[in-house]
């Protein structure tokens, strides 16, 4: 048996410590060994086996009991809080999982199912994950299949209120440096919960962002630059025009006053071997880290730096 910490367990589901140890109590699983001083040591394979039921299952009971059963250790019933809430035994290998109980939920206008879904994820994955891997996904497949339609504007609203009031609960930040974001997503659009998305990752994580439209006038960004000394500039929305969005990064380069990160998200910037700057990662979690190892100066591979001109 491969064992680990708990710390490396609670970082591998993307939950805390204490959710761990609440599951152990609750469910019974995973089911830790002792060490001589007592610490948590947890089989690798049941971990590994409960992060990919909680990829498929709608609360945190069903994963467990999927989990159980696929690592070897317990049969195939399911909890009885599953049974208590209406589940059968036998049921949790073909439940909807959270993308899908959220999406049918936003297409039946039904916030307060929309809210539940979330909340039980919650239960499962940290708040970056929830956003990345179900709220995102959810809305985006509205836009898929019913492109235009109420039932999508339902759900985009309600998933930038959803973001919103996370983002009022962020706490203050505590990192020295700022990172600017250029906003030119379309109104009503997929990016444009991602860019929400990226600002709360950024938040959560002590970092302040500034959000400014790409409709900005460079003079206006030259000043306001000038005064935040920003550590990073993230440009987004595909359909900016170039020859504005290269004026803003000229009034950028005037501002700063030494290097400047510049990078593209969800912006036009598509190929880095033209343009110098580096395409961050599609999903708002892997983004932030990226800029977090930049912020740190950790990062492998340095991103295109602008420099002040004489």
């Amino acid at each position: 048996m491969t064992a680990i910490r708990t710390t490396a367990a609670s970082e591998m589901l993307g939950v805390s410590a204490s959710t761990l140890r609440a599951w152990e109590r609750r469910y019974g699983f995973p089911t830790p060994q002792r060490t001589g001083g007592g610490h948590r040591q947890y089989d690798l394979s049941e971990i590994e086996a409960l992060r990919d039921a909680i990829d498929r299952a709608p609360d945190a009971a069903t994963a467990v009991a999927l989990a159980r059963r696929e690592s070897g250790n317990g049969h195939d019933a399911i909890d009885f809080d599953d049974r208590a809430n209406g589940r059968s035994r036998g049921t949790s290998r073909s439940a909807a999982g959270p993308v899908d109980r959220l999406h049918r939920a936003l297409r039946r206008y039904d916030e307060a199912d929309a809210d539940r879904v979330i909340e039980e994820s919650l239960h499962l994955r940290s708040l970056e994950r929830s956003v990345d891997e179900v709220l995102i996904p959810a809305v985006e497949e509205l836009d898929r299949r019913h492109p235009g339609s109420v039932e999508y504007a339902f759900a985009w609203r309600w998933a930038s209120r959803w973001l919103s009031a996370a983002t009022r609960t962020a706490p203050p930040p505590h990192r020295p440096q700022v990172v600017v974001i250029v906003d030119g997503t379309e109104a009503v659009s997929v990016d444009a919960l991602r860019i929400q998305a990226l600002d709360l990752a950024l938040r959560r994580a002590g970092v302040l962002p500034v959000t400014v439209g790409a409709d900005l006038q460079p003079s206006e960004l030259s000043r306001a630059l000038g005064r935040i000394d920003p550590a990073a500039l993230v440009l987004s929305g595909r359909s900016v025009d170039l020859d504005r969005l290269g004026r803003l990064v000229f009034a950028a380069q005037r501002a700063v006053g030494g290097e400047l990160a510049v990078l593209d998200f969800h912006g036009p910037l598509v190929a880095a071997r033209t343009t110098g700057v580096e395409r961050l990662d599609p999903a708002p979690l892997v983004a932030r880290s990226r800029l977090l190892q930049i912020l740190d100066g950790s990062a492998d591979a340095a991103p295109f730096r602008m420099r002040r001109g004489r």
